[in-house]
């Protein structure tokens, strides 16, 4: 009696709707509005997307690729994805990085980027509260210590902060006024401390 053949039923692998195409899918390409970046905020390699730029495992598209080299943790999402242009690349391949744990979100906006005083504040973390609070206070014991009365501008600037993002926009000016009065030598750990409490590294 003879044998019908069965017929195998397979389903196509679906590619529409990602970036990041190879060995693995990592994202949708069309997120909700509501998850888009906000242009302000700073984002940075994870360790996954700094082994990926070592050893290469997810076999990134040379522009995708070039994208996550840009992400270095002091560049705003904007002038990331202004420099991204020229990859062609947009808003969705960030997001897909982030999605795919290669990079992360490193500062949230200024808290005066929120407008009005009566604006919420962005949420923070209990660690981020905690490195705020004891980096607010270096600063505040290096300015009264080493600034004096020249320090009255910083001091006003830093009473107005209410973020480690906030910290992190003054720092430079910060390190500046303390290495014009005190040298790079003296002035470069006292600077290098805060940085590690407001970078959480």
């Amino acid at each position: 009696m003879p044998v019908r053949a069965r017929r195998s039923c397979t389903t196509p692998a679906a590619t529409s709707g990602t970036i990041i195409a190879g060995p693995i899918r990592m994202i949708e390409a069309s997120p909700p509005l509501s998850l888009q970046m906000d242009p302000s905020e700073i984002y940075a390699k994870t360790e996954l997307g700094l082994q990926e730029l070592k050893d290469r495992k997810l076999n990134l598209p040379i522009a995708l690729r070039g994208l996550l080299i840009l992400i270095d943790g002091n560049r705003t999402v904007a002038e990331v994805l202004a420099k991204a242009r020229m990859l062609k690349l947009d808003e969705r391949a960030m997001m897909a990085l982030e999605r795919g744990g290669l990079i992360a979100k490193r500062f949230s906006a200024p808290s005066v980027a929120a407008g009005p005083a009566s604006a919420a504040t962005p949420q923070r973390t209990e660690d981020e509260i905690e490195r705020y609070m004891q980096a607010q206070q270096m600063m505040s014991d290096a300015i009264n210590a080493h600034l004096g009365f020249r320090g009255y501008g910083m001091m006003m600037r830093l009473q107005k902060t209410a973020t480690v993002r906030d910290l992190h926009d003054l720092l430079p000016d910060f390190a500046k006024a303390l290495v014009k009065r005190l040298g790079i030598e003296p002035a470069a750990p006292i600077v290098s401390s805060i940085e590690r409490l407001i970078t959480g590294t």
